[in-house]
């Protein structure tokens, strides 16, 4: 399970990093065609928001893996450790039933848009942009029960 973890850490950071990069290298390749050649590009926009949308939902199961996310650590620290322990369950499992909900409505949106485009590639469906937050949810959901069974046997000393 450790490889697999490993594999979908390193993908996770790869995949951030190259849509990161993408939309730098979109947005500056665009300032350079609008205003050096006067012929700005018809797609820039709507391709840098989808690299920024899937690496925003993707960067968050990266937060949750660091222990950076979803948590209120000020009231956290004031908590004794076994509460604390129960605090952390009872929230992620309520984060976790969030996460569910939102990606199981979130194919309402998808069969809503299924025969939509973006608007400058015709030929892009536009649920590429609607698929991340179903893969996010999902992904952030299998990090948050990560964490959880991480920080159970590093509790119990399993």
């Amino acid at each position: 399970m450790k490889r697999i973890n490993s594999f979908l850490d390193g993908l996770l950071f790869w995949f951030v990093s190259l849509s990161l990069t993408g939309v730098i290298v979109i947005c500056f390749s665009q300032v350079v065609a609008r205003y050096v050649f006067n012929a700005p590009f018809t797609w820039a926009e709507e391709v840098s928001i989808v690299f920024l949308l899937w690496a925003t939902w993707t960067g968050a199961c990266l937060a949750i893996r660091q222990g950076s996310h979803i948590r209120i650590q000020i009231v956290e620290e004031r908590l004794a450790p076994s509460t604390r322990t129960i605090v952390r369950l009872v929230t992620s499992g309520l984060a976790i039933a969030f996460l569910l909900i939102v990606a199981w409505t979130s194919r309402e949106l998808l069969e809503a848009n299924r025969f939509m485009t973006l608007f400058s590639l015709p030929n892009v469906p536009r649920n590429v942009l609607n698929y991340s937050v179903t893969v996010g949810c999902i992904l952030m959901a299998y990090y948050i029960v990560r964490s959880m069974t991480h920080e159970w046997t590093h509790r119990t000393g399993r």
